[in-house]
């Protein structure tokens, strides 16, 4: 019988955030166990090998991220009645400047937009990638602005006739300056007899039934394909989870939560649907797999970090989805090379888009 890990899971203090408490990701768990050395070198480390290459999939999923933050602004300010809380939050996540063009670009035939003004809502669409450092690469023929566009432009109708409906979480609706659950930071800590865990994370929105008050988690993803496979690695995949346990710091705990998918194929393809959404479901069990897989891992991260040669090496991953790992020439080299090598790789400073925006303290 394996015996439950009491925790209670509290937002992150301002004297733990100050201090820099160490903090893991979804994302830092899962590459170091793809493979510990790659996952200390490159995701916690922030070590790169000097290349031109672009990563591509993070650019342009970071862009349709914000596609959907626009639309979900949409409903707070056009479905839902509250234009300050849109205008006042838009600027928060697009920057004032931005945003205030892409509203002004999107309005200039529409003065007065309603739910029915699609094109208003496409040129605010078109205005948002327009605006954004996303430009085409050479040696990308799927993730170009045009496929983009057209991605967009997909999400926009099905979000007008699917989820522009669902209702998101507004905490005071005379204060426009109180959160909204649009791209929310997520940063709090468990608290266990194993020791504490600080993890961050950023719900994409929040959904709130407006009969009970419950709180239900909307992840949005892009992807290349969106199979059966691809549909079924969000049963068990521990950001889902990670996400909802962080949520009870914030809104108190739960037994169950349902997560609501929402997919975006880029570039969007006549064999399949462009876009869909689905609900996925997680309870305190899967809760428990989550802090054992993470304090698991946290020990790996705290004793290897400062050997990260000394790291073991999962064969198995160097060629994973096909492509050599980015780390092959380091790990192929002989010994006394590989400590100048790790040396002279270049130390990311910036914060993935996500990573950035779930250290942003506005719960």
């Amino acid at each position: 019988m394996i015996k439950p890990l009491q925790y209670i899971v509290t937002p992150t203090t301002d004297e733990d955030f100050n201090k820099g408490m160490p903090y893991v990701t979804s994302s830092m768990i899962e590459a170091v166990n793809t493979c510990p050395r790659w996952g200390i070198v490159h995701n916690v480390l922030g070590k790169r090998f000097t290349t031109g290459y672009r990563q591509m999939a993070l650019e342009a999923g970071s862009l349709m991220h914000d596609v959907f933050a626009g639309l979900n602004l949409l409903h707070i300010g056009i479905y839902r009645g509250f234009m300050d809380h849109m205008h006042f939050h838009g600027g928060l996540l697009f920057g004032k400047s931005r945003w205030e063009f892409v509203w002004a670009d999107a309005t200039k035939k529409d003065i007065n937009p309603t739910m029915d003004s699609k094109n208003a809502f496409e040129r605010l669409v078109f205005s948002i990638i327009a605006t954004s450092d996303f430009y085409d690469d050479p040696n990308d023929r799927n993730r170009t602005v045009a496929n983009i566009e057209h991605c967009a432009l997909e999400l926009l109708q099905y979000w007008m006739m699917c989820l522009s409906p669902f209702p998101i979480y507004i905490e005071d609706e005379k204060d426009h300056t109180k959160p909204i659950g649009i791209e929310m930071s997520l940063d709090a800590v468990f608290k266990t007899d194993n020791g504490r865990l600080r993890c961050i994370g950023l719900a994409d929105v929040l959904y709130q039934n407006q009969e009970t008050k419950a709180i239900s988690l909307g992840e949005y993803k892009t992807a290349s394909s969106m199979n059966d496979a691809w549909r079924m690695a969000f049963d068990t995949r521990h950001q889902i989870t990670l996400y909802n346990a962080l949520l009870q710091a914030y809104f108190g705990k739960q037994e169950e939560f349902n997560t609501i998918l929402i997919g975006s194929a880029i570039p969007v393809r006549s064999t399949s649907a462009p876009v869909q959404h689905f609900t996925v479901s997680r309870d305190q069990e899967n809760v428990q797999e989550l802090l054992r897989t993470f304090f698991f891992t946290k020990e790996l991260i705290e004793y290897y970090t400062h050997q990260p040669l000394a790291t073991p090496m999962f064969t198995h991953s160097c060629n994973r989805y096909f492509r050599p790992c980015s780390l092959l020439d380091l790990c192929t080299a002989a010994k006394e090379d590989q400590f100048q090598m790790l040396e002279n790789m270049v130390i990311e400073e910036a914060a993935s888009p996500s990573e950035q925006k779930a250290m942003i303290r506005n719960m």
